[in-house]
């Protein structure tokens, strides 16, 4: 089951490093956009392989199927792994207001969780 996640993290790292537009359309603040535009931003699907992982264990986000386990019984979501990364200085603290960011991290948190079931 471990490669059969791993080997998804890496199918799910590769689509989404074909798909540089995905973001590119965003109704987010232009204080945001600019953030993003001046800054090295870890795009979602990144954010979620980082927590995985184990890159957020100091802010209490679990590792490896830990994570996926917390996320299954709602002790862990998108907002708390943006706000962690938030609090270890890997993002800056205005992505918490970006509910699109917020989104496509609970999306690629999912996508996690169902490459775990497979």
């Amino acid at each position: 089951m471990k490669y059969l996640v791993l080997g998804g993290l890496s199918a799910l790292l590769l689509s989404a490093t074909s798909t540089p537009g995905v973001m590119a359309q965003s109704n987010t603040p232009n204080s945001v956009v600019n953030t993003r535009e001046s800054e090295a931003l870890i795009e979602p699907f990144q954010l979620v392989y980082m927590a995985y992982q184990g890159y957020f264990e100091e802010q209490g986000i679990p590792s490896y199927t830990g994570l996926i386990q917390a996320y299954n019984f709602g002790q862990v979501d998108a907002r708390d792994i943006v706000s962690s990364a938030v609090q270890a200085n890997r993002i800056p603290a205005q992505i918490l207001n970006d509910e699109s960011y917020i989104n496509a991290v609970d999306n690629f948190l999912s996508d996690l969780r169902n490459e775990g079931q497979g």
